[in-house]
């Protein structure tokens, strides 16, 4: 009778730096899929099985890591929810040397080797390692190269006095590859542009505009998809005040020259809402701080009760000190006041979510009752020393430096949701396991055994 393999759980990672066309279903990323999946299905009686988790990323470059479906997989990688990792082409992870090596030893680090269905090389061997940065310098020439001829395709075009794409400023239309004036919105442009010479606030202009239902530039894509068309906000206001196409220039050689289209706006004007905008821009120039990631340790997990992010904001310096703050998103587009929401410093909230976490890690049980029960109600799981471990944590907490708190604060909390008048805290189900298995490096066999154990529990939805 033959042993039964081991079952290795395979993970899909797909990318494709061009987003969904709604036209055709089977793109690139269902190409790379169903190729990967192919592969796995040969390798069955190897033992290997496809997860059912998808990881993927449509209208991601390979020239950076701050992908949603990317992110997934390493953090799953970390659980110890996968084996291998299949892709189509290593450029699918990343076109840039340097992130590749990143990656590789992250993945070393877990004992997850990576398989290219159309490469096929050992990275165990160190030719295969040499043949691997070999492929990924490569594509980050071919990166370089790509980026290249498109800057040097728009600059002839726009030289020869005609405009790249379908899109266009407010104002101006585009007629046979040429910006042509339309009347009747170079008039709202004139406008912004006269009202805030004028020095009438942003917020006034802004208000007026809404109320009388003028919205951003409609334009339609190669593909006749329709796009813009919204209502206006602070940033909208600004980026058609700072526009030199309305100067009659374009931007190509890394700098503004002249182009073929009419102006919206003379040079007296402009320079009248340029020195104001700079005047303006000084009053509240101050930086942040070198210790600004301290202090918005909870950058990106703190939301508004409407579901929008708050904004980390830090004022100019008023006698020798700045203040911090998370600003609703809402308020930050039309005015302050108009979310209803507080503006919550960002000091006040750190202490409040880090009161929070060490009053749960002291009594860690609340905690605990979270996890999947078929990890703590198994009997390799010690309740009892779990809770030992996370209420010494607690009682060393207050030693710890500030960039420890720090890591502590992104790996426990998932979302703080602000309400008009309370604070709802979100845990992270897998930081919490992560801090677990890290508390009990000590004893590997119960790190082997409670991975293994969350990581059944979740991918059957447990």
């Amino acid at each position: 009778m033959s042993e039964s393999l081991p079952i290795k759980r395979c993970a899909i990672y797909s990318r494709s730096s061009v987003e969904k066309d709604s036209r055709d279903p089977f793109d690139s990323v269902s190409a790379q899929f169903m190729a990967c999946a192919d592969f796995v299905g040969s390798q069955v009686g190897k033992g290997w099985r496809l997860v059912d988790t998808i990881y993927e990323d449509r209208g991601y470059s390979g020239s950076h890591m701050r992908r949603s479906g990317f992110r997934s997989l390493l953090n799953d990688i970390k659980l110890g929810l996968i084996d291998v990792v299949v892709v189509h082409r290593l450029d699918r992870l990343t076109r840039r040397l340097a992130d590749f090596q990143q990656i590789m030893d992250e993945l070393n680090a877990h004992d997850v080797p990576v398989v290219s269905v159309t490469q096929q090389i050992d990275m165990s061997h160190h030719v295969g390692r040499l043949a691997t940065n070999i492929i990924t310098s490569f594509a980050e020439f071919e990166r370089e190269m790509v980026g290249q001829r498109v800057k040097e395709k728009r600059a002839a075009t726009l030289e020869s006095g005609r405009w790249q794409g379908t899109s266009c400023p407010l104002g101006y239309v585009v007629k046979n590859d040429r910006l042509v004036v339309d009347q009747a919105e170079s008039k709202i442009v004139q406008e912004v542009f006269t009202r805030y010479a004028n020095k009438e606030s942003v917020t006034a202009i802004l208000n007026d505009l809404n109320a009388r239902g003028i919205k951003t530039k409609r334009w339609r894509t190669r593909s006749g998809k329709l796009k813009g068309g919204k209502a206006f906000n602070r940033n909208a206001i600004y980026t058609l005040l700072k526009n030199r196409v309305y100067l009659g220039e374009v931007f190509y050689g890394d700098t503004w020259q002249e182009g073929a289209h009419k102006p919206i706006i003379d040079p007296e004007l402009w320079s009248k809402v340029a020195a104001l905008l700079d005047t303006r821009s000084r009053r509240g120039e101050s930086r942040p701080s070198t210790d600004e990631g301290s202090i918005f340790m909870l950058r990106g997990r703190v939301f508004g009760a409407d579901g929008r992010a708050m904004s980390p904001w830090l004022s100019s310096a008023y006698k020798g000190r700045k203040y911090a703050y998370y600003i609703p998103q809402k308020e930050i587009a039309e005015g302050a006041g108009a979310s209803g929401l507080p503006r919550l410093q960002a000091a006040n909230l750190n202490d409040r979510v880090w009161s929070s976490l060490r009053q749960l890690l002291s009594t860690p049980e609340q905690l605990l009752a979270h996890l999947p029960k078929p990890l703590t109600e198994s009997a390799d799981f010690d309740l009892s020393l779990v809770v030992k471990r996370l209420m010494n944590l607690e009682r060393l907490s207050e030693e710890l430096f500030p960039v420890h708190q720090k890591q502590l604060v992104k790996q426990l909390i998932d979302k703080v949701t602000v309400h008009a008048d309370r604070l709802d805290i979100d845990f992270s189900l897998d930081g919490l396991m992560e801090l677990i298995l890290e508390v009990l490096a000590d004893r590997p066999e119960l790190v082997r055994t409670y991975r293994q154990l969350y990581s059944s529990a979740k991918s059957h939805g447990l």
